[in-house]
């Protein structure tokens, strides 16, 4: 049965949880497997992340010079990394609904108890639980 998982169960972190499951001694069929998987999500996060970007991008209001207005806080001093939106509704229904678009990968989850782990990082594996039965 192939696994689905939800696009906001996928980011950066969630490639890096499956890295550092790898690099422990697990089982090595599951490990390939891993390895497998991991070579999949790592391009669906960056079509992901694409995606993101250019529902920012749309978003984003900028100024007479084409660059992205800054936000400032309630005192006007300027939010690190953060933009002006010109419709706020419209971008976090865009986000939201790319958020919960279900993806579809053609391997089958993996078997905890297979991994033969001593020790992991409950953080890790919380990221990654969507690959286990």
């Amino acid at each position: 049965m192939p696994i689905i998982i939800k696009n906001s169960q996928l980011n950066a972190e969630t490639i890096e949880a499956l890295n550092q499951l790898i690099d422990l001694d697990i089982n090595a069929g599951c490990a390939f497997k891993l390895t497998r998987i991991m070579k999949d999500l790592s391009s669906i996060v960056e079509d992901k992340l694409s995606q993101e970007k250019r529902i920012l991008e749309k978003y984003t209001e900028k100024d007479e010079e084409g660059k992205p207005t800054v936000a400032l806080d309630k005192e006007g001093n300027v939010i690190p990394g953060a933009v002006n939106l010109t419709n706020p509704d419209s971008f976090t229904k865009e986000m939201s609904d790319l958020m919960e678009v279900d993806i579809q990968i053609s391997h089958e989850k993996i078997n905890f108890d297979d991994l033969n782990l001593s020790t992991a990082k409950i953080k890790d594996l919380i990221r990654i639980e969507f690959l286990f039965n």
